[in-house]
């Protein structure tokens, strides 16, 4: 038998129980577990030796006695083990309660610093987006600031040659019959350049008694400035040109023509003087300067087309030949 086992467990009774009780619970348990009437379990023996071994110490009051005290100290340590585990337990239970508290503080925490860093971020991408934003409008702005500033130098460029600057003012006598309508004008005149407009001045009634030459005149309009110079300086014409006077629908040679030309001419001037200090002026060289040589931002009216200015030039060249 088991030293560790409990007695009175054994035979079902209390630590307290008297002999009459012991006695009966004695025979109820022996007679269960007698090995006659359990053949089939192979514990009865076992059982039945160890009841009556407890019997036999119970009923023996000394033996009973040391039992007993024994068996209280066994209790008295069980309790204490059970109180310290339980404390242990309730322990451990308020660690692990602890260590879950934290670990919802520490998750809490790592969620709140989540939050600020995709906070952050977002703002950053926002303020990015914000600068973006900001530049494309500042670039946008500064392309149309461009825009109308080279529109506004445009206009200011076709203003400074305008339609009277590529105008001619042409006069004939009509005596004789001779009159022109707008389509021979603009046959006469084209071969100097397109033609964009012609505006006959209207003329009055003849008077029948005042027999005296009459004259008709018409404004042509052309798309090229140079075109009007090159009618205005026209030295051979043809017997049909020759019987129209031309004049500058201003007055006078526009602004921007007389620019060029100076230009032209200050050119010449600096090229024969260098001409004359070398070989080849010596030798009758003379060289006409290259359009190229003349700096246009040094010339007032620079702004007209280089076609115009080109031609000009031709036409000033020619006259110096």
């Amino acid at each position: 038998m088991d030293s560790e086992t409990d007695f009175y467990k054994l035979l079902g009774v209390e630590i307290d129980v008297g002999d009459k009780e012991l006695t009966k619970a004695y025979r109820v348990k022996a007679l269960q577990y007698h090995p006659d009437k359990n053949r089939d379990n192979p514990d009865a023996s076992r059982l039945f030796h160890d009841i009556k071994s407890a019997y036999d110490l119970l009923t023996d009051p000394k033996r009973r006695a040391e039992y007993d005290e024994k068996l209280r100290a066994q209790m008295a340590k069980r309790q204490r083990q059970s109180a310290i585990s339980s404390h242990r337990k309730r322990m451990k239970s308020e660690l692990e309660e602890d260590e879950r508290a934290a670990r919802q503080v520490r998750e809490a925490e790592r969620m709140r610093q989540q939050n600020i860093h995709q906070e952050a971020a977002r703002f950053r991408r926002e303020a990015q987006k914000h600068e973006e934003r900001h530049d494309r409008r500042m670039r946008e702005n500064i392309k149309r600031m461009d825009e109308e500033a080279n529109a506004r130098a445009t206009d200011e460029t076709i203003d400074e040659v305008d339609d009277l600057d590529r105008s001619i003012r042409i006069r004939w006598d009509t005596n004789g019959g001779i009159s022109h309508d707008k389509d021979t004008l603009e046959t006469l005149f084209s071969p100097f350049g397109e033609i964009e407009e012609v505006v006959l001045a209207p003329t009055g009634p003849r008077s029948s008694r005042k027999r005296e030459s009459a004259t008709a005149s018409a404004l042509l309009v052309f798309k090229s400035i140079a075109s009007a110079h090159a009618l205005m300086n026209a030295k051979h014409t043809s017997a049909q040109l020759s019987a129209f006077s031309r004049f500058w629908a201003k007055g006078a040679e526009p602004q921007a023509v007389q620019s060029i030309v100076g230009s032209l001419n200050a050119k010449t001037a600096e090229s024969m003087q260098m001409a004359s200090d070398s070989s080849a002026a010596r030798d009758g060289a003379f060289r006409l300067p290259e359009i190229e040589d003349i700096d246009l931002r040094n010339v007032p009216g620079f702004s007209m087309s280089f076609a115009d200015f080109e031609s000009l030039t031709l036409m000033r060249m020619r006259q110096q030949q």
